[in-house]
């Protein structure tokens, strides 16, 4: 990680550069693909401006602070810093978590279709919008033929908790339910 410090009306100072780097080396131990730090403190009035900006690979961060005291200024500063990477590593560990089911849904649509009848092309197909269902959380099956009674609907696509994969449960009569859950080879 290059760390750049650029002061505007003050001098940087050996101890200044020193909190600089121990607050930079925490911030690299959380989040270690840092690749350039540049911060720049201007003095104005009894007043200290710190500005930072945070390069990673694919993303860039930045945060900024005004107080009366440089060091208070630079912890602050620092601290913003260091909540927005923890929220961008959480999103990142989040989406991947999510990919397996993301591969599921992809291999529903790349299933080859079967070959349909014959059907009149010149007609214009029409559509009917109804209210779709999609469970957001994953969840049994059991779970799923609950939340299907609560709410009188016919069908329910939920994501099964067991097996990450889209299911579709229906009801058959007014005690039977149909599940249907595909089959990827």
């Amino acid at each position: 990680m290059q760390i750049n410090i650029t002061g505007r009306h003050l001098q940087i100072t050996d101890d200044i550069r020193s909190h600089i780097e121990k607050r930079a080396s925490k911030i690299q131990g959380i989040f270690s693909s840092i690749l350039d730090l540049h911060i720049v403190i201007e003095h104005e009035k009894n007043r200290y401006f710190t500005e930072i900006t945070l390069a990673m690979r694919r993303a860039t961060f930045h945060a900024q602070s005004e107080t009366y005291d440089l060091f208070i200024s630079l912890d602050t500063v620092m601290d913003k810093i260091e909540k927005q990477i923890r929220r961008h590593k959480e999103r990142v560990k989040d989406w991947r978590h999510r990919q397996p089911q993301r591969d599921a849904i992809t291999q529903l649509h790349d299933e080859e279709e079967l070959p349909l009848a014959e059907v009149d092309t010149d007609a214009p197909l029409q559509f009917v919008r109804t209210p779709s269902k999609f469970a957001s959380k994953p969840m049994t099956v059991e779970d799923a033929a609950m939340q299907l009674q609560i709410s009188g609907d016919l069908l329910l696509l939920f994501l099964n908790s067991e097996t990450n994969q889209i299911n579709l449960l229906y009801e058959t009569d007014g005690e039977t339910y149909g599940w249907v859950e595909p089959h990827f080879t």
